[in-house]
């Protein structure tokens, strides 16, 4: 049996909404089925191939997401500090809102004082 993840599902189905796809349009741009499409909508969870795929197919598309939303891991070179942050932060219950905010804080303001320094470097 497939594993399901409505969150997945819910990615999918607000992106095919927001970009005014069919299963059908979507499926000539990946060359994955109309069908499949439909599966992935209701939260089929796709293999990594496939959800590869359909990210490198749609700029709009976020491989990372769909990576978490279906239960994968998320690929470190794919992903800003930032994101590596608050993916580590989803597992400590302990930390509040708002000590999770202000790490969040923290890791934008560091990433945007030295990617300034290297761009200028550069």
């Amino acid at each position: 049996m497939s594993r399901v993840s409505s969150k997945f599902g819910k990615l999918i189905k607000e992106f095919l909404v927001r970009n005014g796809l069919t299963f059908r349009g979507a499926a000539l741009q990946t060359g994955i089925s109309a069908a499949y499409w439909k599966d992935m909508s209701d939260g089929r969870v796709p293999s990594e191939e496939v959800i590869q795929r359909i990210s490198a197919a749609f700029h709009d598309l976020d491989e990372n997401e769909l990576r978490l939303a279906a239960g994968y891991s998320v690929k470190p070179d794919n992903i800003d500090a930032v994101q590596a942050v608050e993916f580590a932060l989803r597992g400590h219950k302990g930390i509040p809102p708002e000590g999770k905010r202000q790490i969040l804080d923290f890791v934008r303001e560091i990433e945007e004082r030295y990617c300034k320094t290297q761009d200028r470097q550069k």
